[in-house]
């Protein structure tokens, strides 16, 4: 009998248990979603907090721990405190997508860039308007948030966050002729910003029933930004959709040139001579001018070049020079495109296209190389798109890239 009653008396508890854990959600999630729906997004901040925490697998407190973190912060100007909050915003709404999630509000928050300059002082002009537009906008008002951010526009024509944020609203709203016209302005205010083409292409993509005229402003927003990972994201999503590879064009260079750290006046060249055998690789030797030009470069050639820089570092000329010498002996040999391996083909191609300057800065820049873009895109531009849509988009299923910043496949 006293098993019996034992295991009647742990059921029992069990259930009680149970019983408990559900009312104690149920309390919470009561508190939270009310405190939600009055607006007051920093209050129910902690309570979602929970509620994720206790309810990973539910997408709706994810998202509302994301929105409530992104009220929260619009409320301080701190850089570190904001990025911080950004990516937790950010974090959030992608585990709320990944668990079923499928509005327009987590889609937005989760394609958050925790970069992004922080919003101005109330005191700036159309500061105010633009903070309570923010307000507006996280608590779901979208009417009230247009109103504020062309308010805050109208106050400060130069001010970017206020015209983006229009044409994001009223791509929330579903007005895409609307959207187009601010995320233009935001684009003629500072067309070397990436956000505002992404989310044009986006509107495209949803409302607009048109991938190419999407494709046209992803490719602008890499080509203004391209060491900007968000900048890709836009690409490869409409890649994704429309079963399109975008792969980078690859060379792998025989051969190194580097300087001694003990000794900086030495600079030391390595090559790969069992990969240029001139009888199965014709014009393979002609990598040897690629380490001559990048080791003139790091002797006195780089000073000569940049008399204003105290030290040295890689450079788009150095680079270009040290392709261009290769290219160039391969076309006085004139030897057939069809005799040479895929490295020179690939060079050669680009060289005949004259975008070897393009593929170095969008797939092939380091850290060094990278200082030089700004001043290339500005007199580029056209070309550096176009080098995009002809050399990185192809037919097919699959994405690939290589980063942009950390160097390609060819030696750097």
């Amino acid at each position: 009998m006293r098993k019996v009653r034992t295991g009647w008396l742990l059921c029992a508890f069990l259930v009680l248990l149970g019983l408990g854990l559900a009312v104690a959600q149920e309390d919470l999630a009561t508190k939270a979603n009310a405190l939600f729906k009055a607006g007051k997004r920093p209050e129910a901040l902690p309570l979602y907090e929970e509620l994720a925490k206790q309810y990973p697998k539910e997408w709706l407190y994810a998202e509302r721990l994301a929105d409530c973190l992104g009220a929260k912060s619009t409320q301080t100007t701190d850089p570190a405190e904001v990025k911080a909050l950004r990516l937790r915003i950010r974090d959030a709404a992608q585990r709320a997508i990944e668990l079923g999630d499928t509005s327009e509000v987590a889609r937005l928050m989760a394609n958050l860039d925790p970069d992004a300059p922080v919003l101005m002082a109330p005191t700036s002009p159309g500061g105010d308007a633009l903070q309570q537009a923010e307000k507006a906008f996280t608590a779901g008002n979208y009417k009230l948030a247009f109103d504020k951010y062309t308010e805050a526009a109208a106050a400060d024509p130069t001010l970017y966050e206020a015209a983006l944020f229009a044409g994001d609203t009223a791509f929330v709203q579903g007005d895409l002729k609307e959207a187009a016209k601010w995320f233009q302005r935001a684009i003629q205010i500072n067309p070397n910003r990436e956000t505002a083409y992404r989310y044009w292409g986006d509107a495209i993509m949803k409302y607009g029933n048109d991938p190419e005229a999407a494709k046209q402003k992803f490719i602008d927003a890499l080509v203004a930004e391209p060491y900007n990972r968000l900048a890709w994201q836009g690409l490869k999503q409409w890649a994704q959709i429309e079963k399109a590879v975008l792969k980078a064009p690859e060379i792998t260079v025989p051969g190194q040139v580097t300087k001694d750290p003990k000794k900086p006046n030495n600079i030391n060249i390595t090559m790969d001579f069992a990969g240029m055998d001139e009888k199965k690789h014709p014009g393979s030797a002609a990598w040897l001018m690629y380490t001559m030009m990048r080791a003139s470069y790091q002797g006195d050639t780089f000073k000569k070049e940049f008399p204003n820089e105290k030290q040295y570092r890689h450079s788009l000329k150095e680079e270009d020079a040290a392709f261009t010498g290769v290219a160039e002996s391969v076309e006085a040999q004139k030897i057939k495109r069809t005799d040479l391996d895929q490295n020179l083909r690939t060079l050669m191609e680009l060289s005949d296209a004259g975008m070897i300057d393009c593929f170095i800065l969008i797939n092939a820049a380091d850290e060094g190389i990278s200082h030089d873009y700004d001043a290339y895109r500005n007199q580029h531009r056209k070309l550096l798109h176009d080098y995009v849509e002809h050399f990185l988009v192809h037919g097919g299923v699959e994405f690939q890239r290589q980063d942009p910043v950390a160097g390609g496949k060819h030696g750097i």
